[in-house]
């Protein structure tokens, strides 16, 4: 048989979507926590840049500083949660193909392309032969 085991493509591919989908759990659950403590940590300092503002009123530049470092704070881990889960579709969609094609002879499957099922349209869908009478002149 040439080519890669389809049974050891399939547990590659099984154990590839295994290993996603514990990386995006532990992903999930780190967030979660993050946007806990997150929540909890603004508060607080909200809280007191509240009770300062109110005591002393040249403090209001305080909001001016706080509410944006605020915001940056929640929005990297928030775009780097974006990038990792457009990152890791990527990876699946690359094994999704992976199942079972057989793309090269040495089971190089990383060097392999999608696998094309159908033909292009422009393209014949087979081997043509000519099966046309040989006639004096046509050589």
């Amino acid at each position: 048989m040439l080519g890669p085991d389809p049974d050891q493509q399939r547990r590659m591919a099984g154990e590839m979507d295994r290993s996603i989908e514990q990386i995006e759990r532990e992903t999930s659950a780190v967030l979660k926590r993050l946007v806990v403590r997150w929540g909890i940590r603004w508060a607080v300092v909200f809280a007191v840049i509240f009770l300062l503002t109110q005591s002393v009123d040249w403090l209001d530049w305080l909001w001016w500083i706080a509410v944006p470092i605020a915001v940056v704070s929640l929005a990297v881990p928030l775009l780097f949660r974006r990038f990792l889960t457009r990152r890791l579709e990527r990876v699946r969609g690359q094994f999704g193909m992976f199942g079972g094609q057989g793309e090269t002879i040495d089971g190089s499957w990383h060097d392999a392309g999608p696998a094309r099922r159908d033909p292009p349209r422009d393209e014949p869908a087979g081997v043509i032969i000519d099966q046309r009478p040989r006639g004096d002149g046509d050589d």
